[in-house]
């Protein structure tokens, strides 16, 4: 079995998202890459017809801050991952059976926690990496099992290695969980669970939801059986009530299922944030530093297509 990691070879990290939509680049780029191994070989099958034995699609959801970051990997903690057994970490989450795993972890921390304890795994473009720092990433692995019952004879390489099949995937993945729903805060739970269900039912929801929240897990399995549970779970997800809230404010909520990149909008009001500090400084005259904002294109579907950074990209 050959393990392949699209963004390694195309960038020589894997903090960068890939934009599936040039997918055709990679399968020339290993082709050619063949052909230069082993020249004279005419039995070697070409890459797109390689049947893949597990799939790993990932997305990177960017927090508006670090403050925002920790805040939502707390929630994601808390969340309930079906038939998955979860582990929690300092700054991420795995929830895993034999078959499949999704991990869920602060990217930036991971890249550091590599260079501290495994020094040789991080490479020049992983420290080189820019506007990392706010990355959730999102990672579902489907080993051998799950992509041979899900997909049985559509596991080529041509069939999986799709913008549409990858997002299709991680989207079944993200409503399986509840992540479909938005976190919101308490009392805005509270709100939909008094509008949607009677005064009775409502009652008994929101002290559920505020324990779940709340309590350590050995305070709820021993207050409501485990049978309970699932019933008050399940009622809340038919109305699209993510029952995790927010424990604290954030800047910006995230869309769990927003794939596509943030517009230029959101991009120029950065630079309007940036500029208007500038001029608070000025207006304060206060000495400062003076910095030349230039804009970089970036390729990834799932990241924005220009950010700004400090003269010397520090």
């Amino acid at each position: 079995m050959i393990k392949f990691s699209i963004t390694k070879f195309y960038y020589g990290t894997n903090a960068k998202v890939f934009d599936l939509n040039n997918a055709s680049l990679i399968i020339k780029l290993v082709n050619y890459r063949i052909k230069r191994l082993f020249p004279s070989s005419s039995i070697i099958v070409p890459f797109e017809n390689w049947t893949c034995s597990e799939i790993h699609p990932f997305i990177h959801l960017h927090a508006d801050n670090v403050k925002d970051k920790i805040t939502y990997l707390e929630c994601l903690k808390k969340l309930y991952y079906p038939r998955l057994k979860k582990h929690t970490y300092a700054m991420g989450i795995q929830a895993r059976n034999k078959s499949r795993s999704i991990n869920i972890y602060s990217k930036s921390d991971e890249i550091e926690f590599r260079a501290d304890n495994k020094p040789s795994s991080i490479s020049f473009q992983d420290l080189s990496i820019n506007n990392i720092e706010n990355v959730i990433r999102f990672e579902y692995q489907l080993k051998k099992h799950s992509v041979k019952y899900h997909f049985k004879n559509n596991r080529k390489v041509k069939d999986v290695l799709r913008k549409d099949f990858c997002q299709n995937i991680l989207l079944s993945v993200i409503e399986d969980i509840g992540l479909d729903n938005s976190f919101l805060y308490k009392q805005e739970i509270i709100n939909r669970i008094k509008k949607e269900f009677s005064k009775i039912k409502a009652r008994n929801l929101i002290e559920f939801v505020i324990d779940f929240n709340k309590k350590p897990e050995d305070f709820i399995n021993a207050k409501y059986p485990k049978k309970t549970q699932t019933n008050y779970l399940r009622i809340l997800k038919e109305k699209n009530i993510n029952y995790v809230f927010l424990p604290n404010k954030v800047s910006k909520k995230i869309d769990f299922t927003n794939f596509e990149e943030p517009t230029k909008s959101t991009l120029q009001f950065s630079l309007f944030k940036i500029l208007l500090i500038i001029a608070l400084l000025k207006f304060c005259n206060i000495p400062q530093k003076k910095y030349y904002i230039k804009p970089v294109a970036l390729t990834s579907v799932f990241t924005a297509e220009a950010y700004y950074y400090e003269d010397g990209g520090g």
